[in-house]
């Protein structure tokens, strides 16, 4: 894997770079304010020196007693430097040397703020003013120190704190690198996860203890579709098996019943008979696969029903019709208000005869259908119940699984009630079952 697409490098990076922004910033400001505490010191020093001479000035009464009395107070001075001129000429130089003459000179334009100079290749500090002496003349003073140790201090001081900066940022990135890798270990996890995965082991699972805030959901929602996985797959190896088992028994009474025929030489009508029986078998094959292929478009949001007003009442009266020669040992009733719903006609017919053909099928003799219509809420109502044996509670969340026959030596494929669902869902409706005493009731709700 490439560094430069690493997010624990580019986290790392990120954190060093926002160290040593931060730690810029703050010798900036340091570097600044020592700068400046400085020049203040030297600003309270110059001030005092120049307030000194300017007393002594006041004091004396001549320049020569001035000049001793200066250099007696500045005994012990070292990097200050002070002139002082009269209007007749130069009156004292501290310390006598060249450079305290050159500072007088260069002294023009320079008041009682202090100011850096630059006087030959020397930093200094300078302020100047006036004063009135003893003996009547105006003298002008110039006190300047030398900053030459400050600015070296200041200097060593920002090159030490920029080499800590650096050290700094190098250690960022260390210990950022460590912990981001310690922080991605669930990361890893999950793709060592990931790896392990295949048919046969879908139960795998990472712990979602001592997993950070930050990682919890992600954990979560991958063990979330891992379940999901999971339980995709074992419907659909249930449902491979139960399309085996219901593909396998009209195959294996064609090919039965074909053997036989061929077995000896039999007459027309026999062989009429056995295509006729054969017929049969074809014909629950195809209405198998014709099922099974609708479930399947169901299942991927394919089944897209047709749009236009139904009369239910209308509708029901139509199957009650058609399903009423199988139903002439039961009490069979159609009740209640007529509302209408948009959908597809065929659809709903097919759903609404699903259940009365699974009502009439567990109905005992002389019991009884009700197909009941009403509406509230904004919803249509279609409930169908019959008298009989009540679905076990364990089979109702099943029974619009694929495939689940209540009576298994039953006719049917066990997918009614699976198509059922799906139409009513296509139609954005809803459909449950209850079963209390001797009694089932299936009940569709539509919107109006």
């Amino acid at each position: 894997m490439s560094l430069r697409h690493s997010i624990t490098l580019r986290l790392s990076l990120a954190f060093a770079l926002l160290a040593t922004l931060v730690f810029a910033a703050l010798g900036v400001y340091l570097s600044r304010s020592a700068d400046q505490h400085m020049a203040e010191l030297d600003a309270h020093e110059l001030m005092g020196k120049l307030a000194l001479a300017r007393h002594v000035g006041t004091q004396e009464m001549s320049p020569a007693a001035l000049a001793s009395r200066l250099a007696d107070a500045l005994v012990g001075e070292h990097g200050v430097m002070v002139a002082v001129d009269g209007e007749k000429g130069a009156i004292f130089r501290w310390p006598a040397s060249s450079q305290a003459g050159a500072l007088a000179s260069a002294s023009a334009e320079i008041g009682e703020t202090p100011v850096r100079l630059n006087l030959a290749g020397q930093e200094l500090r300078v302020v100047a003013g006036m004063t009135e002496t003893g003996w009547g003349e105006t003298a002008r003073v110039v006190v300047a120190r030398d900053i030459h140790h400050h600015t070296a201090f200041l200097d060593q001081l920002q090159r030490d704190f920029w080499l800590a900066v650096l050290a700094a940022a190098l250690l960022t990135v260390i210990v950022g690198m460590l912990i981001a890798r310690r922080g991605m270990r669930p990361v890893l996890d999950l793709a060592q996860a990931a790896g392990r995965i295949s048919a046969g082991q879908l139960a795998e699972r990472i712990p979602e203890n001592n997993v950070p805030p930050e990682l919890a959901e992600l954990v979560q929602a991958f063990n979330a579709m891992l379940g999901r996985l999971e339980e995709s797959f074992q419907r659909l190896s249930d449902f491979s098996a139960d399309l085996a088992h219901e593909l396998r028994t009209p195959i294996h009474s064609l090919r039965m019943q074909t053997e036989v025929s061929l077995s000896k030489t039999r007459s027309v009508d026999d062989y009429r008979d056995l295509l006729a029986s054969n017929l049969e078998e074809y014909e629950r094959l195809a209405r198998i696969i014709a099922d099974m292929l609708f479930l399947a478009k169901a299942d991927h949001g394919l089944v897209i029903p047709q749009r236009e007003p139904i009369a239910l009442m209308a509708l029901c009266e139509r199957l009650f019709e058609y399903y009423g020669l199988l139903a002439e040992h039961l009490d069979f009733r159609l009740e209640g208000e007529s509302p209408t719903v948009p959908g597809d006609r065929l659809m709903l017919q097919r759903a609404i005869g699903n259940l009365l053909v699974n009502a009439i099928n567990h109905t005992p003799p002389s019991g009884s259908i009700v197909l009941s219509l009403s509406q509230e809420a904004g919803l249509a109502l279609i409930r169908v119940s019959n008298t009989g044996v009540a679905i076990p509670p364990e089979a109702i969340e099943r029974i619009f699984d694929r495939f689940v026959r209540l009576d298994q030596g039953g006719e049917g494929s066990g997918l009614g009630l699976a198509i059922t669902r799906s139409i009513v869902l296509a139609h954005g409706g809803s459909i449950e079952v209850t079963a209390f005493g001797q009694k089932t009731e299936f009940c569709i709700r539509l919107p109006l």
